[in-house]
């Protein structure tokens, strides 16, 4: 056993010697110290090893000033019984570890406990009468011991409650600070010196350049943009103002470019003025137009041709109003609505429309010209490729805070491969219609990537778009 103990102190500097005790009061001993401990402080020491049950516990060594005791109860784990086998004592030599601390040793190093001095260096007896006090948990402060001063600087650890104090002679660290205090204005002057020298070295070399570079400037502020061109100065200096001269021509180039392209973008803001200007009489005499032909056909009493003319009328009204992008759902519904009394007299009953749209939805906000495009769509692909009754049905409903508008028809379906690609965003329309993926891609603009159109071939025949929205009546 004192072998085993012998070995492990090897690798340890800092303790001095192992006390090994079984339950019998048998003793091991491995160490530099071979003296064994007296009855009386081996009883006092097993006592308080039994009152802390296991735990280990720091103690001082009464009458070795450098010296720790560790001691702590052996207990056994056998089936979990913690029988109490023996204690074991290991005595650190306190010295070692204070003169390996990193750093300079300045002044004098001392650990209490409450106010008993556990550990102070030699020749520390002028702090006999000091109290070791600690009012704070960490704190300084200037006092006077036989009347001299010392800067003290304490701290308390959770480790044990010791407090670890630093007694600093304060002439000694006065005469540091003022050493340091006179090195830091000899340096500062050095430097300056050295600065004031290579300020006037370079003061030529760096102002003349800037001067040139002044100069240019100012022919450019007055419109002479070609001078950084004629001038050769960036090629004469690699410098930091060689470079600025660079990047200001740079800057001055594409002023240049900017002015002229300015100047053709100001030109074509003008010719699109123009031209919207002229195309805003087109329509205006279109709907005179149609307005003559309406009343012509109420004079002839024509009440069908009328009905389509106005008809015509309120889609091209909404088609060309630009002021509005986003409507009410009602609006669309009338838009719809429109839609469908041309497409009545032009397929008669070959078509059975259904639209249910509860009342609480018509006040939902929705991008404008969504629902019209598709019914045109249903209508091209599922009505006018059929020869039996074709049925469309526009309905629409809420769930939580999205608004569903569902369009189905009876048609032929989509091919699958045309649904991957407005999936995709590859889908282009044919003719002159808007395309699907012009639909989805302005509800995405408006709402956002969760919301779009739904495209699905049902189950017996015909297709399914579903219009996913926001349910946002503000």
């Amino acid at each position: 056993m004192e072998d085993l103990l012998a070995k492990y102190i090897g690798s340890e500097k800092y303790i001095q010697s192992v006390y090994l005790y079984d339950s019998k009061g048998r003793e091991f001993l491995s160490g530099s110290s071979s003296n064994s401990l007296d009855e009386r402080k081996r009883a006092t020491i097993f006592k308080l090893a039994e009152s802390y049950e296991g735990e280990n516990y720091w103690m001082e060594v009464e009458g070795s000033n450098g010296y720790l005791l560790s001691v702590r109860l052996i207990r056994s784990y056998d089936n979990l019984n913690f029988e109490s086998i023996g204690n074991l004592l290991v005595r650190v030599n306190l010295d070692k570890i204070v003169s390996d601390l990193p750093g300079e040793k300045t002044g004098d190093f001392v650990i209490s406990k409450k106010a008993k001095i556990i550990y102070s260096g030699k020749e520390t007896d002028y702090l006999n009468e000091y109290p070791f006090l600690a009012k704070n948990q960490q704190g300084y402060s200037i006092e006077k011991i036989n009347g001299k001063s010392f800067f003290i600087s304490q701290v308390t650890t959770e480790f044990a409650d010791w407090t670890y104090w630093n007694i600093i002679p304060f002439k000694t660290m006065f005469s540091k600070i003022t050493t340091a205090k006179y090195s830091f204005i000899l340096v500062f002057m050095l430097m300056f010196l050295i600065l004031i020298s290579l300020c006037f070295k370079f003061f030529r070399r760096i102002t003349n350049p800037i001067r040139a570079l002044a100069d240019i400037m100012q022919k450019v502020q007055k419109g002479n943009f070609n001078v950084v061109n004629s001038s050769s100065y960036s090629m004469e200096y690699e410098d930091e103002v060689g470079i600025l001269y660079r990047n200001f021509k740079t800057m001055i180039e594409k002023i240049d470019e900017l002015i002229q392209e300015n100047y053709m973008k100001q030109l074509l803001i003008k010719e699109t003025e123009f031209k919207a200007m002229q195309a805003q009489i087109n329509p205006h005499f279109l709907y005179n137009t149609l307005e003559t032909i309406n009343w012509l056909a109420k004079t002839n009493k024509q009440k069908q041709i009328s009905s389509m003319v106005e008809a015509l009328g309120n889609l091209m009204r909404s088609s060309i109003n630009f002021k509005r992008d986003i409507i009410k759902l009602e609006e669309e519904v009338e838009i719809v609505e429109s839609f469908l009394i041309i497409q009545k007299y032009r397929f008669d009953d070959k078509v059975d429309f259904q639209m249910e749209i509860p009342s609480n939805l018509m006040q939902c906000k929705i991008p404008k010209l969504i629902l019209q495009p598709l019914l045109e769509n249903s209508f091209k692909h599922a009505v006018e490729t059929s020869i039996y009754m074709s049925v469309i049905k526009l309905y629409a409903y809420q769930e939580g805070e999205k608004l569903f508008i569902r369009i189905e028809d009876n048609g032929p379906g989509i091919d699958p491969l045309i649904i991957q690609k407005v999936k995709e965003g590859k889908a282009n329309p044919k003719g002159n219609g808007i395309g699907l993926n012009n639909i989805d891609t302005r509800i995405k603009i408006f709402a956002g990537e969760n919301y779009g159109l739904r495209i699905e071939n049902l189950s017996g025949k015909g297709t399914a778009i579903t219009v996913i929205l926001p349910f946002q009546t503000e």
